[in-house]
């Protein structure tokens, strides 16, 4: 009778350990598929922060470059307050004005 007993106990035991490995395996392969989502989220990510880095470069170098184009018209605005009607005009504003005058042609 004890075999009996033992035997089911044992029957149970083994099922109650196939049931949990076939529950845990479900667990890993959703635990694979996390991992490969937040693998590709970082990804995205990095090249967003990547995309932001180099707008960035750009957008400096841009107000740089307005920076340098505003200190020069304020030196030429400066000179004609003085009467320095001579003074040498920006390359783009010489030809800002060419395009103006001549399109009166």
């Amino acid at each position: 009778m004890i075999t009996r007993y033992a035997l089911i106990a044992a029957l149970a035991a083994v099922l109650g350990l196939g049931a949990a490995l076939w529950w845990q395996s479900g667990t890993v392969d959703r635990l694979r598929d996390d991992k490969a989502r937040l693998t590709r989220s970082v990804t995205a990510l990095e090249q967003s922060r990547a995309q932001a880095r180099a707008a960035a470069d750009v957008a400096r170098a841009e107000a740089a470059r307005q920076a340098a184009a505003a200190a020069e018209y304020e030196q030429v605005k400066d000179a004609f307050r003085k009467g320095d009607f001579d003074a040498p005009l920006p390359d783009d504003f010489r030809a800002l004005l060419g395009r103006i005058l001549h399109a009166q042609d």
